[in-house]
């Protein structure tokens, strides 16, 4: 049919000249979306968010080893410049909200953009303070971020206009962006190896400034809006009061996190920071929205949170030199990054695939429980390797790394999907776009705290490699923190009984009444204002 962006429509796609259906499908975008779009996304989705964010993310620990970043604060350091994507609800409503010069997307994505462009700049080009070093960071993120998330507001608005051909369009942005993220991790390697970890931000300021041009040309097709527009979209905004103070409540909390994490070096101190936000955002989300909203995302935000994270001295023990770790594993810039980032990647993949095919008619509570209990028995193995057992038996390092990563990326796929089902699920009608930017929100929010508390674990376990020189003996524990990380998720299956329904992922979790009163419908919040019984 004509709405099946892979099969073919009559003469124009049939043959070699079809590509299995591929140019009847580049026409249906065409003729449905418009070339204008499909520009645009390529360089918001495919460039920017497939293969820049790819690239920057598996250069950013070797810049901080130029820096030589203790693994603890670097934990800290990636907590602070991954927060943007937990603050793009507050983009977004600021976005909606405050309009410049009449134009709700256009302003901001050029400001991020500027800012984002001149930051990859800087990195690449300077030597600079490293708490400069990771405002810049944190600047990218913002650029990525903001454009993520105003692009696909825009091609959402687009496919509400012609739902038949959805699908098309999706296939374009999520094909687009994976391939576009394995181009960057196949490429980081030698890139990283022959011209250095900064020369990734170099390369990444070129697609940042082509997408800042593309926007600045009238890319985003907005429409300027006119005084008694805005007038309305404010209160519709000002209906909505539940939304509003919890998106108040993430940039509050946001920015005490940022602060701390850049002005003080104090590990404790971070994670008390952290863990105050994280039980602020706990209470306020359960309170402000409605039953079975609060529960889910009480679940994802616990287990996040949860997932204490060791990456910073993982990153030490795997990359060191004989000369920093002489029994280390020593791996180079090319297999750690391009080919096991590679592996990882198609795995993924094939968890996806696993889980379409196997697992999408199970109920929430056995497949979470199930991939919970999993993960932490597959992860478990990662002592072998920390505590270099598996040479001791003759199992080489990269082989048993690849074995890991095997069962470890397809369970952690099957342990995300529901997830996302539930998620979309759960927003109510005429706020899908902010609850479901508030709830995800949330859950990155649990990744910095997950990663402020792992740099704790680590602190307290005297596991604090940089890089230097002779540092075998700060890894004698890290098999201990490896440990803690991984039996701590087992926690949250405790309270997956009570806040995750009972039931199957193809069932409804809100009926259309519950749908169609909002998202703090019969809340504590409301109860205690005496609005809901």
């Amino acid at each position: 049919t004509e709405a099946d962006p892979l099969v073919s429509n009559g003469k124009r796609g049939s043959g070699v000249y079809g590509l299995f259906g591929f140019v009847d499908w580049w026409v249906t975008l065409l003729n449905n979306f418009g070339g204008v779009l499909l520009v645009l996304l390529f360089f918001t989705q495919h460039l920017l968010k497939g293969f820049v964010m790819s690239l920057t993310s598996r250069a950013q620990p070797y810049v901080y080893r130029e820096y030589k970043v203790p693994a603890p604060q670097m934990q800290i350091f990636n907590g602070v410049t991954m927060l943007p994507w937990a603050m793009k609800p507050v983009i977004g409503l600021i976005s909606d909200v405050f309009p410049i010069g009449g134009y709700n997307k256009a302003p901001y994505f050029l400001m991020a953009a500027v800012m984002g462009t001149a930051a990859y700049l800087a990195i690449g080009l300077k030597l600079m303070p490293v708490t400069v070093m990771v405002t810049c960071l944190f600047a990218t993120q913002v650029q990525l971020s903001t454009s993520d998330l105003l692009s696909e507001a825009k091609y959402a608005e687009k496919m509400q206009n012609k739902p038949e051909h959805g699908p098309a369009l999706l296939t374009y942005v999520w094909s687009g962006m994976t391939l576009a993220g394995l181009v960057a991790v196949l490429a980081s390697g030698p890139v990283i190896r022959n011209w250095g970890a900064k020369s990734a931000y170099l390369l990444s300021a070129v697609p940042a400034f082509g997408a800042l041009l593309v926007v600045s040309r009238g890319y985003l097709e907005e429409k300027k809006l006119n005084s008694e527009e805005v007038a309305k979209v404010q209160a519709r905004f000002l209906q909505q009061q539940e939304a509003c103070i919890l998106c108040f409540m993430m940039l509050v909390g946001s920015i005490c996190i940022i602060a701390t994490g850049l002005a003080f070096s104090n590990v404790m101190l971070n994670c008390v920071v952290s863990m105050v936000v994280f039980i602020a955002m706990l209470v306020s989300f359960s309170v402000m929205l409605s039953p079975a909203i609060a529960r889910f995302n009480a679940f994802s935000l616990i287990q996040t949170s949860l997932s204490w994270s060791v990456g910073g001295a993982a990153f030490y023990f795997y990359t060191d030199t004989k000369e920093q770790y002489e029994a280390g594993p020593h791996f180079s810039e090319f297999f750690y990054n391009s080919v096991l980032g590679s592996f990882a990647s198609v795995l993924s993949l094939v968890g996806i695939i696993t889980y379409q095919r196997y697992l999408s008619e199970w109920s929430y509570r056995s497949l979470l429980v199930v991939a919970n209990v999993a993960l932490s028995i597959f992860s478990l193995l990662d002592i072998m390797l920390f505590t270099r057992t598996n040479v001791d038996i003759g199992i080489p390092d990269t082989l048993f790394v690849l074995g890991t990563t095997l069962f470890e990326e397809i369970i952690l796929q099957w342990q995300w999907m529901p997830q996302v089902v539930i998620l979309s699920y759960l927003c109510p009608k005429g706020m899908e776009a902010t609850m479901y930017s508030l709830l995800a929100g949330c859950h990155n929010l649990g990744n910095t705290v997950a990663s402020n508390c792992g740099a704790l674990l680590l602190h307290q376990l005297g596991v604090a490699p940089s890089g230097a020189e002779k540092e075998d003996e700060q890894f004698d524990n890290l098999w201990k923190a490896v440990a803690v990380s991984t039996v701590l998720p087992l926690l949250s299956i405790l309270c997956l009984f009570w806040l995750i329904p009972d039931v199957k992922q193809s069932e409804r979790i809100l009926d259309d009444d519950d749908r169609d009163n909002g998202a703090s419908k019969g809340s504590v919040w409301r109860r205690w204002r005496g609005i809901d019984d």
